[in-house]
């Protein structure tokens, strides 16, 4: 079994150290002041006040509209 040690620095940067022969798979973590733009499917160029977050199959992206024009929509708002 490998052994990890890692260490976490003010600046946000994992240090780590492994021995053993297993393969490790890495993933990139970020802690702390993530924005919706630092995810990779969302297209957060339209980012205004009262936007929403709507996917586009052709992009295959999640984009900020403030105007939603698609046939393909249903808001169901329940009863108040």
């Amino acid at each position: 079994m490998s052994t990890i040690k890692a260490k976490l620095t003010q600046t946000n940067q994992i240090r780590a150290t492994v021995s053993g022969q297993e393969n490790l798979v890495v993933q990139t973590l970020k802690i702390g002041g993530i924005a919706l733009s630092d995810i990779s499917d969302i297209d957060a160029t339209g980012k205004a006040d009262g936007a929403l977050l709507i996917y586009n199959a052709t992009s295959e992206k999640f984009e900020l509209k403030t105007d939603v024009e698609n046939e393909n929509i249903t808001i169901t708002a329940g009863l108040y």
